[in-house]
């Protein structure tokens, strides 16, 4: 069945090579909690697969009779991907560049990407803040910044956590505001670098501002570094944010604006509520803001946070929910991106992945992430001491065509191979490198 989405892979068995039983039986173990096994991620869709790296090809998971498996069974996989076999037929090992993982809605995820695509369910008892202890708080924030202790029944961990790091960083707690880049180009620059994420989350945000219109809310997108890419709000809103620098090219990171829903989700990685008092820094402490994380849907990285915030008597419970339907529908949009990139990879490299039989030949989209490898691939990457894993979550920074300065920064093995561009209908889709051990 030809691959019509790819997601990433399994980083820990492309270092081993073949895939064989004993891997997948590790694979279980490690993922065994994480949602990265069938038995867990099974009720959201997903179905045991293997992506072949050098064909872009995904097999379901089959019995040797056909019958699509429950799990992960290497008998039903076609020849031409077997290496070895028992005498009754049971496959145990398969080739190299074959790697194990799900298919949902017609896209291939690893294993890690299936456990990243499952964690949104959260525990969410110690997510919303309560509005009727903001007195009590005012009065432990006090105490913190005296002689960094207070009750440990009032204030929740994320909330803790982040005063903790706020003092130890030496945020100053009466800071009236958020740091701003005020020069327009800076600005600009920082943006463009941005231009996936903003495509993928301004259909979102547009929506979000109608749903929002005189509300008294905003809605925001910072990137990893809590710098404010796009704010949408009512013009009497975007003037009360305007006070405390909460708008395009104010930087909210936990350093420079102490415990905030961007700077805060950014720091631990997850969904973040915060009422009036518990925001650090003095300044802060009449507004009310929920964030949550988008990740990248190649390799899970945080890309950035989408933020709901307002003044303190706007408090709204599901405002937390809000913001973790976008940062989900930022993420899907962002996938379809991911997946149609690797496609058209695939599609503009099947002529020279069956025509050079002799070359080691990697494929990357245009943003340097690993599409395709062959045979030949693997055992000259290792001829090259590459520390390169073979995987489709593999990403080579240097070979981001969108990054024109990023090649300065190629490794010593990759500067010695000879690179060309890959082009689907007079457009630059990728990179193939052309790999060999001579050079």
């Amino acid at each position: 069945m030809p691959i019509n989405k790819s997601g990433g892979a399994d980083n820990k068995v492309s270092k081993k090579g073949a895939l064989t039983l004993e891997a997948l039986q590790e694979e279980n173990d490690f993922y065994r909690g994480r949602g990265g096994i069938s038995e867990e991620n099974r009720s959201y869709g997903f179905k045991p697969a293997f992506y072949d790296m050098e064909s872009g090809v995904v097999y379901p998971s089959k019995f040797a009779n056909g019958h699509e498996a429950p799990m992960h069974v290497l008998d039903g996989l076609p020849d031409d991907v077997v290496a070895t076999r028992l005498n009754d037929g049971k496959v145990t090992a398969v080739c190299p560049g074959v790697i194990s993982g799900f298919m949902q809605r017609g896209h291939f995820y690893t294993r890690e990407q299936a456990a990243l695509a499952t964690s949104q369910l959260r525990d969410r008892t110690q997510m919303l803040s309560d509005p009727q202890q903001h007195n009590q708080l005012l009065d432990a924030w006090e105490k913190f910044l005296v002689d960094e202790d207070y009750p440990g029944d009032l204030i929740r961990p994320v909330v803790g956590d982040s005063w903790r790091r706020c003092y130890q960083s030496q945020t100053d707690p009466e800071l009236q505001y958020a740091p701003i880049i005020s020069d327009t180009e800076q600005l600009n620059q920082r943006r463009t670098l941005q231009a996936d994420l903003m495509k993928a989350a301004n259909p979102i945000l547009q929506r979000a501002s109608q749903v929002l219109f005189r509300t008294d809310s905003l809605i925001l997108l910072a990137d990893a570094d809590g710098l404010i890419l796009d704010a949408k709000a009512d013009d009497a809103v975007l003037s009360q944010a305007r006070d405390i620098n909460l708008i395009q090219g104010g930087v909210w990171n936990e350093t420079t604006a102490g415990t905030n829903a961007i700077g805060t989700a950014l720091a631990a990685a997850e969904p973040v509520q915060l009422y009036g008092a518990e925001h650090f820094c003095a300044g802060i402490k009449h507004w009310t803001c929920s964030a949550d994380v988008i990740r990248d849907p190649h390799d899970g990285k945080v890309l950035g946070a989408v933020d709901l915030s307002g003044l303190t008597d706007t408090y709204q419970s599901n405002a937390l929910d809000f913001a973790i339907m976008a940062a989900r529908l930022i993420e899907s949009n962002l996938a379809k991106d991911y997946f149609y990139s690797r496609q058209q990879v695939i599609e503009a490299t099947r002529s020279m992945f069956e025509g050079w039989k002799t070359e080691g030949l990697l494929a990357f989209d245009r943003r340097g992430r690993l599409v395709r490898a062959n045979q030949h691939a693997h055992q000259t990457l290792k001829q090259l001491g590459a520390d390169l894993v073979v995987s489709p979550q593999c990403r080579l920074p240097a070979l981001d065509v969108d990054l024109p300065l990023a090649a300065a920064n190629a490794p010593a093995w990759l500067q010695q191979q000879l690179t060309l561009p890959i082009e689907l209908k007079n457009q630059r889709v990728g990179t193939l490198v052309v790999l060999s051990a001579q050079h």
